[in-house]
């Protein structure tokens, strides 16, 4: 079976955990083929060949899709240099995390929306992991969502807000199905350099809190008190780049506000970074998922964000008192920081999470048990 793996790639750290997820679980063997399709944006040739992935012939000029082309190049030239093309797909597992709402515009449910529809005549099967939909609030939106849940053999919404949401645009319970975030099941490991006196709490920003949110002006600024209350507390902050260069001069910014700067780490593998979220002693943050990465390592985790989806991951893990505003003033923030800077507090969040991060795990496994079962992926 050849199965096309859509919508991740190194763009981000969260994206690529979600790949990385999908291949631990589902590639026991090699009588599968996993393929992605190359882009000039986070899946290169040395990030899918590393990872033993096949490229898909498939790109995207002026609105143009060049993949069709591909049946011209001969099957021994194809096989010669490891292409897969489209109709050489038998399996779609989309992951795009969060792609599918008018919060990101027309563009990516409409090109979904075509691609599904003739997926569907050529008889692929079509699967979207789970991950966060809506709001639909363009009716052009809505309409092509719907296309898209009738074309595609199942859909998991990650959380209940999604899944409401695709319920009003059709409600077909046979296709659309509840799942939490599978990168629960994301191992990580340490590297030599981590150090427990200097890696003890996690900063992560998120340049979309610039500009997805109106009132924006006062995030730097928000963090900059959050680093030196923890610096007050003895504690050793340091900046954990998870969404590229836009979140490293995010960080910049952040750090030119601070008396005693703090140190900006850009780790690249997303075992590292999960293995160095995995050892500290907390994480503040406003990237999905670093906080689902916190949380899921049952780390006292304080997180910020621009979507429902942040609220909706905290409800799962019964732990809503690490959500924060951009308006927290400092007392509050100085009591919200406890989580992380009074040693019982952090233990019992420690606890707390550790039982509810049990259940998702158990949650998951079935998720791709059932997948297995259901698609037939041997």
């Amino acid at each position: 079976m050849n199965i096309e793996i859509k919508g991740t790639g190194s763009h981000n750290k969260g994206a690529e955990m979600m790949l990385l997820t999908i291949l631990q679980e589902l590639r026991d063997n090699n009588t599968n083929k996993f393929s992605i399709a190359p882009s000039f944006y986070g899946v290169s040739y040395e990030f899918y060949s590393a990872l033993g992935l096949y490229p898909k012939f498939w790109y995207t000029f002026k609105n143009i899709q060049l993949g069709i082309f591909g049946k011209f190049i001969p099957k021994k030239l194809r096989r010669l240099f490891g292409i897969i093309i489209d109709k050489e797909i038998d399996l779609i597992l989309d992951a795009s995390g969060f792609a599918y709402s008018s919060q990101w515009g027309i563009y990516p449910t409409m090109k979904m929306a075509k691609e599904s529809k003739k997926w569907k005549k050529q008889k692929k099967q079509i699967l979207l992991m789970p991950q966060a939909f809506g709001p639909f609030e363009d009716e052009k939106i809505k309409k092509y969502m719907q296309e898209i849940i009738e074309n595609v053999n199942r859909i998991y919404a990650r959380d209940q807000f999604s899944y409401q949401e695709l319920l009003k645009i059709k409600d077909d319970k046979t296709v659309i199905k509840l799942s939490p975030d599978f990168t629960t099941l994301f191992k990580g490991r340490i590297p030599n350099y981590f150090n427990k006196n200097l890696h003890q709490v996690c900063i992560v920003p998120n340049k979309r809190m610039k500009d997805k949110i109106k009132d924006n002006n006062n995030y730097e600024r928000f963090f900059s008190e959050i680093i030196t209350i923890l610096q007050k507390n003895n504690l050793s902050p340091y900046f954990l780049i998870h969404g590229g260069e836009e979140d490293n001069a995010l960080a910049e910014k952040i750090n030119s506000l601070l008396t005693n700067k703090i140190l900006i780490l850009n780790e690249e593998n997303p075992f590292y970074i999960k293995g160095l979220i995995e050892n500290s002693l907390g994480l503040v943050g406003s990237r999905f998922h670093s906080l689902a990465s916190s949380l899921y390592s049952s780390v006292p985790t304080l997180g910020i964000g621009w979507s429902h989806k942040y609220e909706y991951l905290f409800k799962e893990v019964n732990y809503e008192e690490g959500l924060l505003k951009n308006d927290t003033n400092n007392k509050e923030l100085i009591e919200k920081l406890e989580l992380i800077t009074n040693t019982e507090k952090r233990k019992k969040s420690k606890t707390k999470l550790s039982n509810a991060v049990e259940v998702l795990k158990s949650k998951n496994k079935k998720l791709f048990e059932e997948i297995k079962k259901d698609f037939g992926i041997n």
